[in-house]
Formats: structure tokens, sequence, C-alpha cells
């Protein structure tokens, strides 16, 4: 069986098979980064699918009100889910994994091949150099595309950007509740105020029970209102 494989090239075009699928892996990899930090540029009007899931994801968030306590977390989650043709970010880069693991083991299988049936060296010289090429070219091809450093990018683009929409949120809600706080001020001096009256020995002495006083409380929120 192993010789038939041997004889047929079938560990020589597997090899370059799981190349093949490596460097498709890597393009789309590196294609759905390249699409993120170019929308960064223009993030209010993004065209790629991703980023416009993204940020609807966080402005749905923002209108919950939900409070987003780690935004890098939050970040990576959603690119997790990122797709491209179909398939998840994250099979796309495993895919990168598998098909170095393929050429690898095609690669000693073929060379065991070798030595089992006794074939001449320069087969297994071949081999080797399929299989070790093919290997030190994805690895190459992945750090060459830097897919670390383009994360990286990502990640400062977006936090950057939630930063930025949280921190001109921020101040109206600060200002809202100074308001608040302001308007409840005001209703407690009105209410002790009334309250001191009724208490004293005038005409409206004993005028406020618990019930009314809510009562009273609520009126004058609604005219500050």
């Amino acid at each position: 069986m192993l010789h038939n494989l041997m004889e047929q090239n079938v560990f020589l075009y597997g090899m370059i098979g799981a190349g093949i699928l490596g460097i498709l892996c890597i393009a789309m990899v590196n294609s759905f980064y390249g699409r993120i930090i170019r929308d960064l540029h223009r993030i209010t009007e993004p065209k790629g699918k991703w980023t416009k899931e993204f940020l609807n994801e966080y402005q749905m968030r923002k209108t919950k009100e939900q409070e987003i306590n780690n935004p890098e977390v939050f970040i990576r989650t959603q690119m997790v889910r990122g797709k491209m043709l179909g398939i998840s970010l994250q099979k796309w880069k495993q895919g990168i994994g598998y098909g170095a693991f393929l050429c690898f083991f095609l690669m000693m299988a073929a060379v065991y091949g070798t030595y089992r049936y006794q074939e001449t060296e320069l087969m297994r010289y071949q081999y080797v150099l399929v299989g070790a090429g093919i290997f030190a070219l994805l690895l190459l091809m992945k750090q060459f595309m830097g897919f670390m450093s383009k994360e990286d990018i990502i990640l400062d683009g977006l936090m950057d950007y939630m930063e930025n929409t949280s921190s001109i949120a921020r101040p109206e809600a600060e200002l809202d509740a100074v308001r608040e706080q302001t308007r409840e001020e005001l209703i407690d001096r009105v209410t002790e105020g009334i309250r001191q009256t009724a208490s004293s020995e005038t005409k409206f002495s004993h005028m406020l029970t618990p019930e009314e006083e809510h009562i009273m409380r609520e009126v004058i929120r609604e005219y500050l209102t």
C-alpha cells in the first residue's frame, strides 16, 4: 500500500496540496485583517461586514446601557465570530497549522517509505526538499504577514474609537446627573420650608402628614420638570 502511494506520487501531491491549503488560509486571514484596518480610517462609514456588525453590537450595548468592563476582551470576542466565505476566522487560522502539520506528516511518511523499500537517495531528497520547503514557506509567510501586529493595530484602533465615543457621551450623562441632583436639592429645600412652617404655631400647624408630604414632593418635582 505504502509503495503504491509512493509510485503514484500521492505523498508529493499531498504535500503540494497541503501547501496550497495553508497559503489559502493565510490569504483569507490576511484579507480579514486588511479589511478591518482599512475600515479604521473610515470608521464612521465602514465597508467591511465584520466592522459594521461590530459597530452595531457596540451601539446596541450603549443603547441598552450595558457597561463594557474590558474593551479588549469585547473586541477579541467579536473578532472570533468573524467569517470569511462563511468560515470562521478561527478555522482559517487553524487551517494554516493543519496545512503545515499535514505537509510534515506526509514528508516523514514518504521518507520512511524510501528507507523501507530501499528507494534511491535522490527520491528521498526530493521528498525532504519539497516537504521542508513547503513547511518553511508556510511558517515564513505567516510571520511575514505580521498577524500579531495587525491584531494590535485593530485592537488599538477600535479601543480608541470606543474610548472617544464614551468620552463624548460621558459629559452629557454627568450633566444630567447634576441637573437631577440640583432638582432634588431644591425639592428638599422647599419641602423643609413648608415642614417648618407647618410645625410652627401658625394656621399651617399640623398641616402635613407623610402622605401629604409625598404628594407635595411629586407636585414640586413635576413643576420643576
